[in-house]
């Protein structure tokens, strides 16, 4: 502020008042005052009208008026800056009032008042100044949101298209793929003659690459129908070690090539729980095929369940490759796989599975140390 030529605006009519004030603002000092006067009451209105002032001082008891009337007009003028009433000593009940209308302080006109002027400006100025960019400030973010807001919107209409998109892609594939699937098998099986080994070899091949499209045809309607809000669960009675118990076995093979070892430490106390059957087997199965995937041969998996106070637990741990610290937070990103070796898949097991735990209000996490292998956790509720 210093170095500034305020303008000043004074609403006083004692001539009096008016010598103390201006000789007070005209001393020298790091800010200079241009002081006009009004002389009469109907003038000041057209004066704030045709001029920007920096300061307006304005007496309580004014000639033939009152100050408050005058705050009160100039409450809906755009003011450039701070008000500030002078009142004499007995009229400070009336402050609450002018603080009320618009003034941005309250002097008492006692002995030597005046000297006190120029930080009672300078206070109330800084005042003034913080509140009107408070102001646009609060106005730029509105706006900032209301952009926000509409491009909120845009962005959900777009993934809308996008989710409906997939969905019908996904279910256009389903029908051709059925076909091409059920008439390789027939091939294979010797309906259409005999079948040579070389043969059965590449109808094996295209078998495999339908199974896979198929498996990423699911994972995108799954996707679509959580995305959308469409996925209904079918809520039963189950019991998670049963579940375990059922689909681990379909995993011996693989195992068995792979040299791995796969252990189970079930809790005795396991209770029923409500949850759908077929949504939660998709998540075990999805992070026990993980682990056996992803760990090397010879390598070893557990599968763990505890019965925990309102929940139950399902640890699917593995001495696989592991995944890096900044990696952890991806791993459940959609299209996402955070290890550098290439692997068979779509990205969309995990997001799938964690969206169909949190749809039973559960949680899912990971612990994980690069070359020591990672630690899958699931909870339902009980």
């Amino acid at each position: 502020m210093a170095g500034e030529a305020l303008k000043v605006l004074m609403i006083e009519f004692d001539k009096q008042n008016i010598l103390k004030i201006r000789d007070v603002l005209s001393s020298p000092s790091d800010i200079s005052y241009d002081v006009s006067w009004a002389q009469k009451e109907e003038n000041v209105l057209s004066m704030v009208d045709k001029e920007d002032f920096d300061v307006i001082l304005i007496s309580y008891k004014l000639l033939g008026a009152n100050g408050l009337e005058i705050l009160s007009d100039l409450q809906y003028k755009d003011l450039k800056g701070p008000v500030i009433m002078m009142a004499d000593k007995g009229d400070e009940e009336f402050s609450t009032q002018a603080m009320r209308l618009g003034a941005h302080d309250f002097v008492i006109r006692g002995k030597g008042f005046e000297k006190g002027l120029p930080l009672v400006i300078h206070n109330a100025l800084n005042a003034f100044r913080a509140k009107k960019e408070r102001e646009r400030l609060q106005k730029e973010i509105a706006a900032k949101n209301i952009e926000l807001e509409s491009a909120n919107r845009k962005l959900k209409e777009i993934d809308r298209i996008k989710s409906d998109f997939v969905a019908n892609v996904a279910h256009e594939f389903r029908t051709p793929l059925t076909i091409i699937k059920g008439n390789t098998d027939m091939v294979i099986k010797g309906g259409l003659g005999k079948v040579t080994d070389q043969q059965k070899d590449m109808l094996d091949g295209a078998v495999k690459i339908a199974n896979r499209l198929s498996r990423l045809v699911n994972d995108l309607l799954d996707i679509s129908k959580i995305e959308s809000g469409k996925l209904k669960l079918k809520k039963e009675t189950i019991n998670m070690n049963r579940i375990i118990e059922e689909n681990m076995a379909a995993f011996d093979k693989i195992i068995k090539d792979k040299k791995q070892t796969l252990q189970k430490e079930l809790a005795k106390d396991m209770p029923d729980i409500t949850a759908d059957m077929d949504k939660i087997t998709q998540v075990f199965i999805n992070l026990l095929s993980n682990a056996v995937k992803y760990s090397a041969e010879g390598g070893s998996v557990i599968v763990k369940t505890t019965n925990l106070e309102k929940e139950i637990m399902v640890e699917v741990a593995d001495t696989g490759e592991g995944i890096a610290p900044e990696d952890i937070d991806k791993v459940f990103d959609k299209f996402t796989r955070v290890t550098a070796e290439k692997k068979e898949g779509t990205g969309l097991g995990l997001p799938i599975a964690k969206d169909i735990v949190v749809l039973h209000k559960g949680r899912m996490w990971v612990k994980s140390e690069l070359g020591k292998g990672s630690q899958f956790f699931f909870t339902l509720p009980k």
